[in-house]
């Protein structure tokens, strides 16, 4: 389903090609964690053990996890995944930032009978950029979709990392036919380091 959106017509030519499963003791419950907090403590442990241990190849890992949604605050919808990077041997060169850019994705039991989740988190990988202008010397990696940012409409509210087109992919709510993209994030994403890395020579 995600080559079908990322590659509709053959327009991006962006495909994804599934490696090994890798069966882990660990069990990584969501239920109690924010998407934030997971992402960041044992979704990228996990990621870093893996693929150290295969090579560190270029790519998206993947980590499904144990509960049906990730904890949210009062109020919010339950998110059901989450897509970000992991960055590896940063450094300035030259006052060039350099860096190794890696794929994390987590998926909630619920996330496996929505068709379009991959697709979407994958999206927030491929949209994620590197800010070139560092805040107290620390440089930050958002994902900014550039269709977006999505204005809550209740709240008011503005996300960069989702898009204001409604039924698009990386909208925050998915619909339930399949998902359009934009010329502008097959663009974007076709730029992403992942994707120049992992494309097979």
């Amino acid at each position: 389903m995600a080559n079908q959106i990322w590659n509709g017509g053959g327009m991006c030519n962006i495909n994804f090609i599934p490696q090994p499963i890798f069966e882990v003791k660990t069990i990584i419950d969501v239920t109690n964690l924010g998407f934030q907090a997971a992402m960041e403590g044992p979704v990228k442990g996990l990621i870093k053990k893996v693929k150290h241990k295969i090579g560190n190849p270029i790519g998206i890992y993947v980590v499904y996890t144990s509960g049906n949604d990730f904890a949210v605050s009062s109020g919010s919808t339950s998110p059901i995944g989450a897509g970000g990077v992991i960055i590896e041997n940063f450094r300035i060169k030259d006052d060039i930032p350099e860096f190794t850019l890696f794929g994390s994705i987590a998926l909630s039991n619920r996330a496996l009978n929505a068709p379009f989740t991959f697709a979407h988190e994958a999206g927030h990988v491929l949209l994620t950029e590197l800010d070139k202008q560092p805040f107290n010397n620390i440089f930050k990696f958002n994902a900014i979709d550039p269709t977006g940012p999505f204005i809550n409409p209740v709240t008011g509210n503005s996300d960069t990392a989702h898009s204001n087109l409604v039924g698009n992919l990386m909208a925050p709510m998915l619909p339930n036919i399949i998902p359009t993209i934009d010329p502008l994030q097959l663009k974007k994403a076709r730029m992403s380091r992942i994707f120049q890395n992992a494309i097979i020579k």
